[in-house]
C-alpha cells in the first residue's frame, strides 16, 4: 500500500499532509505541479470531483485506488 499526494508548490495543507505520511512512516509519492502544469492539474481535479489540493490517493494490494480526499480527509482517515 501506498498513497499518492497531488500538491502544488507553497501550499501549506500539501505539506502538511506530506509531513503526515512521513511521521507515520507510510509510503508515498508526491506528484508536484508547477506553473505550465494547470491545464493536467485541472483535468485530475475534474475527474476526482476535487477543487483543491492536496488530493490524496491510497493505492492498495492488487492495485485498487481510493480516493481518499484533502488533508484533513487524511487525517481523519489515519485516526489523527
Amino acid at each position: 500500500m501506498k498513497y499518492v499526494v497531488f500538491s502544488k508548490p507553497g501550499c501549506p495543507y500539501c505539506q502538511r499532509a506530506e509531513e503526515l505520511l512521513e511521521s507515520k512512516s507510510l509510503p508515498y509519492h508526491a506528484v508536484n505541479f508547477r506553473e505550465g502544469q494547470a491545464d493536467v492539474l485541472a483535468e485530475i481535479k475534474e475527474a476526482a470531483s476535487w477543487k483543491t489540493v492536496p488530493m490524496i490517493f491510497k493505492i492498495g494490494t492488487e492495485n485498487q485506488i481510493e480516493f481518499i480526499g484533502g488533508c484533513s480527509d487524511l487525517e481523519e482517515h489515519l485516526g489523527v
